[in-house]
């Protein structure tokens, strides 16, 4: 398995994440869905990366992937993951000039665990 460094999973993350809508979300748990495009360029991921990525990343405690539904759902603990930045992140896609901003949390978050 490759490793990464901080940077690299908060920036493949960044990168792959503005290809999901926010299709549900309660604080702890939340569902997003990829978009046909987005399932495209997903596929064009190395088998498991996208898995390593989100295991990589501190407070998520659980995912699953459905890949016929084109969605992942997110288990994550809110005291690690704020509610608030996995609003931020789901807006990525229409607001791209937030990325610095979120990768700048996400780094912080990484740092700390």
């Amino acid at each position: 398995m490759k490793q990464y460094s901080n940077k690299e999973i908060v920036d493949t993350f960044l990168d792959h994440v503005r290809y999901f809508k926010v299709k549900h979300h309660v604080i702890g748990r939340i569902r997003v869905k990829a978009s046909l495009n987005g399932a495209k360029k997903l596929a064009t991921m190395e088998k498991g990366e996208l898995e390593n990525i989100i295991a990589s990343i501190p407070g998520i405690l659980e995912y699953r992937i459905n890949p016929k539904a084109l969605s992942v759902i997110i288990e994550y603990n809110p005291n690690v993951l704020p509610y608030s930045l996995w609003e931020e992140i789901g807006t990525l896609s229409e607001y791209p000039a937030n990325r610095e901003n979120i990768q700048t949390q996400l780094l912080d978050i990484m740092d700390r665990a």
